[in-house]
């Protein structure tokens, strides 16, 4: 229970929780800050604060809360912000499997952000290159936001795994695929990200966003609209 002096304080003063040590992530963090906890990384949020602005801005763009959605991926589960925003901020009754490596992010999502609370979830402890290359059936809403610290490792952007991940996406479906573009290699590599999803999986539009610290380029396929077209 968080009391009101403590909640009323992190306002101003954002307060460090704890800190651990984590084989994949390196230096994990949770903050109470603006009334809730966020999860970061050494140098970026990992659920619950920029990141989840991110998802909510690119969502509302493209209309996520009015849209059929019922079976939805997310590579990179973290604590759960795309979750959290699909079913408590949406109220939409979707089915959620979640794939995030890092074991302590998964512990801390547990003890902080109460993670077991969301219903119809399988949450798996897994790379999600191998998951999603073993992977059967279809999403109609896939989220691809794998990240180390800052960086998207380069294997998620190799031919093998975008054309898994093609296979995976419904022909009514959408993918966002996040991405931190921070220096000249970083921009380089989305650029050439860019064109790999548009060649191996289809129309691919390129939305910029800014969470305090980063740019976010957030590549979105959707099969609606190109359906449409």
């Amino acid at each position: 229970m968080i009391n009101s002096f403590k909640f009323l304080s992190s306002f101003l003063f954002p307060k460090k929780t704890e800190e651990r040590k984590s084989e994949v992530s390196g230096k994990l963090e949770v903050h109470y800050a603006n009334g809730k906890y966020v999860l970061d990384s050494a140098n970026v949020n990992y659920s619950f604060g920029g990141l989840h602005t991110v998802f909510q801005k690119a969502f509302r763009q493209f209309n996520i809360k009015e849209r059929n959605v019922n079976n939805v991926l997310i590579l990179g589960f973290g604590s759960g912000s795309v979750a959290s925003i699909l079913q408590h901020e949406y109220r939409k009754e979707v089915a959620i499997t979640g794939v995030e490596k890092d074991e302590a992010v998964i512990e801390l999502a547990k003890k902080y952000f109460s993670v077991d609370n969301y219903k119809n979830l399988k949450l798996h402890c897994s790379d999600a290159y191998d998951f999603v290359l073993k992977a059967q059936g279809e999403y109609n809403l896939i989220v691809v936001d794998i990240f180390v610290d800052m960086l998207s490792p380069e294997k998620f952007q190799d031919e093998k795994f975008v054309s898994a991940l093609s296979k995976l996406l419904s022909n009514d479906g959408i993918l966002f695929y996040n991405f931190i573009a921070h220096d000249e290699k970083t921009r380089n590599a989305g650029g050439k990200l860019y064109k790999q999803l548009s060649r191996l999986i289809g129309k691919t539009e390129w939305v910029r966003l800014f969470a305090k610290s980063t740019e976010n380029w957030v590549f979105v396929i959707d099969t609606q609209r190109t359906a449409e077209e």
